[in-house]
Parts: C-alpha cells; structure tokens; sequence
C-alpha cells in the first residue's frame, strides 16, 4: 500500500501546510540546538504521580439500557459538552466534505440511532438525556471517535511466557495547536474525560475498558481471564466518511467499537474473539490488536472496511516475544514524518524480554516520539489477573507535535 500517497490525498491543503509548517520548524528547532528531538529510551518513568491516574467507573449491565450511563454521563456532563464544542470548532480544517458528513449526522442523528443495533441505540438515548445533548450530537460525538484515532499499541510476552498488553491513545491531530502552549488544544480537552470503566453483570466484572466519558464503543478493553484488545486507526481513502456514507445508505458495516464492545461482551476465548474481528464487515479501515491469556497468544489484526484482505500478523511472525504496531501496515514503511514505529522496536530491544512487564512497557510509551504532543493516555493490561490501569499522559517540551 503506498501509505505516503494515502495520508496525503486525505489531506486538505490547510492540513497540509499546517503540517509543512510545523516539520520545517521542527527541521530548523533541530540545526540549531543539535537534535533536541532525537528518540529516547525512558527508564524509571513508573509509577508517575498517584494524581495522574484515571478514576473507575461500574456500569452496571443488569440495568436497562437507557440507565447503564446516566452517573457517569451525569457528572462528566460538562466535559462530554467541552469535547463536542471543541470538534466542532476544529472540524473545517478537515475540509467542507467533513463539515457536510457532521451538518447531516447532527441533523438526522435521530434516524440514524434507529438504525444503530441494541444495546447502542437505547444507550445513546440515555446519555442524551443525562446530559440534556440533542440526540444527533450525542451520536457525532460516538462517532469521531472511529475517525480521529492515532495510537501505538504492543502486546510482550516475559521471559516466563506471561503476555502484556499496553497502549498509548493518542488523539487530536490538527486540531486546534496552541501556540503559547504548544499542545494540541482538542488533546487537552479530552483528558479531563478519561475513565476507566468496569462493565458488570449480577456483580461481577465482566470486561474492562478505557472510554473517553459518553463514548459507548470501545478502544482499549480486556476480558479478564480471556482476552485484551485494542484498536488502531488504518489511513485508506474508503474510510472513515466513506464508510459512514455505506452504512448509511446501506445498513451494512459495524462501527470499529461496537465491534469491540461486541467481541467483550460475547467471546468467551482468544480464538473466538479473532473470528469476530476478522469476519465482520466494518465502517472503516483499522488494526485490531488481540491478546491472549497464554504464550504466544498476540497478533495484529489488520482489516479493510470488507471482511477480504484481511491480514493476521502474529507475535512470533514480529520477533517472537513482541508484536508492536502503530498506524501503518507491518509490511509498509511508515511515512517519515510519523515514524513512531522504529523508535518503539528500538525501545523495545533495549528492553529486553527480562524486563517486559508494567513498568518496562510504561518506560517505552513513555519514550519520545512514541509519547508525543497527541498522547492523552497510557493504559497497561495482563490477562491473566485482570489487571487494567490507566494513566493520564503529557509530553514536556522539547516535544514533537504528532
């Protein structure tokens, strides 16, 4: 796939100055102060401050659907409103194909929730309420999540064959750089909203995630005992709106996190979890990152919008004790500007197998440029106990934008 053609035609051409702009700085910052943006390998950086740590959230399954989310909608009400106004403040810098695709969804959210599936539908309708959002904004709001996403994830397996899974989340690119600053403002706003979540049923845990408060998909989740998964964005010109025009005019195609939601909720293995995700026709274009709760359990899952094309990369494929991917196919270069990938393996291979665990796979997300400008959390997962913790993330200057 030439990925650099890609990303470019997805471009506006304020994107795209906006981009050269800022490499060129980058470019001149770099001569003049001998590299100050030149890869790092942390070490020592866990546990960060008991402050940074996001708060846990019970939603409660045995509920109806239209009460599971009225806490935690309740009282991240004003964040969940911060979050809308702000994408919608930035939303024409990615042009007026993208201002058309949020006018309609906002407009016609109400019909398009009834074409959404149970328990979703009746979810968003919740969430509305609690927070006194028009349904149409609560369902934009659902959705810019499938679009917007730019992330690393690795899954390590230690020297006793117990496997890892981490990530960073890293969201808001172009939107809204603030100069004085120097953050992405979209990246600030969602920080506050940020919450761990345990989904029960009789009691008991069910599955985990992270959510950004509102967003009823999920992005980075774990089945206890089972299975952990995570998503990534795949850069392709048929998705994102184009799999949202499909849908619309079709029915077909599931959402990138409901799929996910779907897979915790439903799958009672890693085997049974990969054959939903490799079988499903989705909206858009991602990488599925899967791992399990046994040695060798770990792959990359990356899919087109239809359910051929597929490819499953597997830990032992990548390396043997480590499979790592960010936004670019495994058999593609990644475009030079965004190279996150090689400074990741780097930080990886100085690890060491010895080391994988918690606080070694927190070091390596924690390294420039895997931690950047965009990164708004870590989350760190195992299998086996269960074991999900998620903090809050900033990178201090000198920092890259993306």
């Amino acid at each position: 796939m030439a990925t650099t053609v890609s990303l470019a035609k997805r471009m506006t051409p304020i994107s795209a100055c906006i981009l050269l702009c800022m490499t060129l700085g980058l470019l001149c910052q770099g001569v003049a102060s001998q590299d100050p943006y030149a890869p790092v390998c942390e070490r020592g950086k866990y546990p960060p401050a008991e402050s940074l740590k996001v708060p846990e959230y019970v939603i409660n399954l045995d509920l109806p659907a239209r009460d599971r989310w009225t806490q935690l909608a309740t009282e991240k009400r004003q964040e969940i409103r911060n979050i809308l106004k702000g994408f919608k403040s930035f939303v024409d810098q990615f042009g007026g194909f993208a201002e058309e695709i949020v006018y309609f969804i906002d407009l016609f959210g109400p019909a398009i929730v009834d074409f959404l599936p149970q328990p979703f539908q009746d979810e968003i309708r919740g969430i509305s309420k609690a927070t006194g959002l028009e349904i149409g904004e609560v369902t934009l709001y659902n959705i810019f999540y499938e679009i917007f996403t730019v992330c690393t994830s690795i899954i390590a397996e230690d020297a006793n064959g117990t496997v890892y899974h981490a990530r960073n989340l890293d969201f808001g690119l172009f939107m809204g750089w603030d100069a004085k600053n120097r953050t992405w403002q979209m990246t600030e706003i969602l920080k506050p909203a940020i919450v761990n979540l345990d989904f029960q049923k009789n009691g008991k845990t069910v599955f985990k995630s992270v959510n950004y408060a509102g967003y009823v998909g999920i992005l980075t989740g774990i089945v206890p005992g089972k299975f952990s998964l995570t998503i990534n964005e795949r850069f392709k010109l048929d998705g994102g709106y184009m799999g949202i025009i499909h849908l619309i005019m079709t029915g077909k195609g599931s959402w990138l996190g409901f799929l996910t939601r779907n897979a915790m909720e439903t799958a009672q293995s890693f085997e049974e979890a990969m054959a939903l995700l490799v079988n499903t026709e989705l909206i858009a274009p991602a990488y599925y990152i899967l791992g399990g709760n046994s040695s060798g359990q770990a792959c990359v899952i990356t899919r087109n919008r239809e359910v051929n094309g597929t490819d499953v990369w597997w830990m032992k494929q990548a390396g043997g004790w480590y499979v790592l991917e960010t936004n670019y196919d495994h058999w593609s270069a990644p475009l030079f500007l965004d190279d996150r990938r090689t400074p990741a393996n780097n930080c990886m291979r100085k690890l060491t197998q010895q080391n994988v665990g918690v606080a070694g796979l927190f070091d390596v997300l924690s390294s420039k440029p895997v931690l950047n400008k965009l990164t708004t959390y870590t989350a760190l997962m195992q299998v086996n106990s269960g074991h999900l913790e998620t903090w809050l993330q900033s990178c201090p200057d000198p920092c890259v934008p993306w």
